[in-house]
């Protein structure tokens, strides 16, 4: 019964005017929206709404400031693969929402794992074969920091 009612809201707005505009912006944006999903890893496809397209401009909606960070990333990736796609974008603006428009919205996974020995071992030799520097007291900090005896939750 409901699909029947989504139906008949469908066609009744794609007779009215004004509904047929709301209905072909909305349809642009999902198709927007979906061509964009298939560029992000699966963690972060729920992070994120299309907004707005006016002119060449794209607008993002994200759900928290770790999200827009990651997506930040592809904005290069995006604007390629959008022309690559007949989408007239150029510039890509990210906003961040206060309140998620889904309840998918997820916290991005985890990706780093933990430092081994063998790892540790690794890091070991390159900082006994770097100069004194930046790089060296990093190396290091990473080697006392991961080297610390971890406390049990």
């Amino acid at each position: 019964m409901a699909k029947a009612h989504s139906r008949l809201a469908l066609q009744w707005m794609d007779n009215d005017g004004r509904g047929a505009s709301v209905l072909f912006t909305a349809q642009r944006l999902i198709s927007l929206e979906q061509s964009l999903r298939k560029l992000l890893p699966a963690n972060l496809r729920q992070g994120f709404a299309v907004a707005e397209l006016s002119g060449e401009d794209l607008t993002l909606m994200t759900y928290n400031t770790a999200f827009a960070a990651k997506i930040r990333q592809f904005q290069p990736r995006f604007i390629e693969q959008l022309k690559a796609d007949g989408w007239p974008v150029t510039t890509i603006r990210i906003r961040v929402s206060a309140e998620p428009r889904t309840k998918h919205a997820t916290k991005p996974e985890r990706l780093a794992r933990t430092l081994d020995k063998g790892d540790l071992d690794h890091f070991d030799q390159l900082a006994q074969s770097l100069r004194p520097g930046p790089l060296a007291d990093s190396v290091n900090k990473l080697l006392a920091h991961h080297r610390k005896p971890q406390s049990t939750k």
